[in-house]
């Protein structure tokens, strides 16, 4: 079989969480700003090109809001609703027009789906690995340190998770690598899109409004 192009960007999905288990205790604080009701707009920018450092407004916008609860398997998970507009051509490293439905629990620390995955560890530092098949493995890891990050939105001490590939078999390390930013009581407020064979992101993920309780 032919190897395909790795046109893959790098978007924070799913990671296995060995020791997920049905005891939550009560959260000291509300890192994720896991709350019904509440919302975050995102603007995705893009590259002008390889060489530059500008970013332009592609005009693709990602609504999210917390809509209610579900109870899942035993545990309260929260459901997010994300709609994207503005992306009529269907760009690349943007999710395509329309409405999509995600849960998340806090456990221990763990944005945890509903399918037992982790989305951001805020205090374990090994590496997960996310996905695999013949040709490469994507993995994340907490990031070094905190980030102070700035959007339209305010400037935010964020904690981040770094996303990256290995190639198959040998594990070398591909270029690419994406930063996804999280800040205390906020949630989510910026991240970057790469393709996997590329050592500098072309799409940046920026929260420009936010209404937390």
């Amino acid at each position: 079989m032919k190897k395909p192009l790795l046109l893959v960007f790098l978007v924070l999905v799913c990671v296995s969480c060995a020791n997920d288990d049905n005891t939550i205790p009560e959260p000291e604080e509300n890192f994720f700003a896991l709350t019904v009701g509440n919302t975050w707009v995102y603007e995705h920018y893009r590259r002008e090109n390889i060489m530059s450092e500008v970013f332009n407004d592609t005009g693709v916008i990602d609504s999210v809001k917390i809509v209610n609860t579900e109870s899942i398997n035993g545990n309260t998970f929260f459901k997010f609703r994300v709609r994207t507009s503005g992306n009529e051509t269907n760009a690349a490293l943007c999710a395509t027009n329309g409405e999509r439905f995600f849960y998340f629990r806090d456990s221990l620390g763990y944005l945890i789906t509903d399918e037992g995955k982790v989305e951001f560890s805020r205090y374990d530092n090994q590496e997960f690995l996310l996905t695999a098949d013949n040709f490469f493995e994507l993995y994340t890891a907490r990031g070094e340190g905190n980030e102070m990050i700035s959007t339209a939105a305010g400037t935010f001490d964020c904690e981040w998770m770094k996303l990256y590939a290995k190639e198959v078999p040998t594990l070398a390390l591909f270029p690419g690598l994406d930063k996804h930013y999280y800040a205390p009581g906020i949630g989510k407020v910026f991240n970057t899109c790469s393709f996997a064979t590329e050592d500098i992101h072309r799409m940046e993920r920026r929260l420009v409004s936010y209404n937390v309780q």
